[in-house]
């Protein structure tokens, strides 16, 4: 072989490489479950409503489930009797899966308003959505970046791993 023809075939197999890799690092669809608030006689619960998210492994779907979390239902579902508890403004700053949880961190704007309801309404909203996936069973809320004891006026704890009841909560 020619130096030319060592060049061209670096050349294609490069390209080979380069798209291989493109191919594999691709953003995927997945289904994912984001839960919003829905009335049930004189209490409340969480009920899932189904997205399809593109992202690449469980923490980015997570992260783009729960960003839209927090833009609230679509119209047509609240025109379908869902709300959500989550404060406008509330923003998600970083998401990441270690050991088994979710470390969700937002925006202090989650502590704003709301009475007791509420503040339960929210939390269920971000445990049910952040841990719909088996590898991840539990998740760990952080607010502006820190740990806290508990969350908002109402003192919802918030200072250990949370998970999924054993049954859907009523609030």
């Amino acid at each position: 072989m020619t130096g030319k023809q060592i060049r061209i075939l670096a050349a294609i197999v490069l390209v080979a490489v380069l798209l291989g890799t493109l191919w594999w690092l691709r953003p995927t669809e997945a289904r994912v479950s984001v839960y919003f608030i829905r009335a049930q006689g004189s209490s409340s619960t969480v009920q899932d409503v189904p997205r399809t998210m593109r992202g690449r492994g469980a923490a980015a779907l997570l992260a783009a489930a729960v960003r839209e979390l927090l833009a609230g239902p679509t119209p047509a579902e609240r025109g379908a009797g869902l709300v959500t508890a989550i404060p406008a403004g509330t923003r998600l700053r970083g998401l990441r899966i270690a050991d088994g949880v979710v470390m969700v961190d937002l925006s202090g704007e989650i502590e704003s308003g709301g009475g007791s309801s509420s503040m339960l309404g929210r939390l269920w909203q971000i445990v049910y959505t952040a841990t719909q996936f088996p590898q991840a069973p539990r998740v760990r809320i952080l607010v502006d970046g820190q740990t806290r004891e508990s969350m908002g006026g109402e003192g919802v704890v918030i200072d250990h791993p949370l998970a999924r009841p054993a049954s859907s909560p009523l609030f």
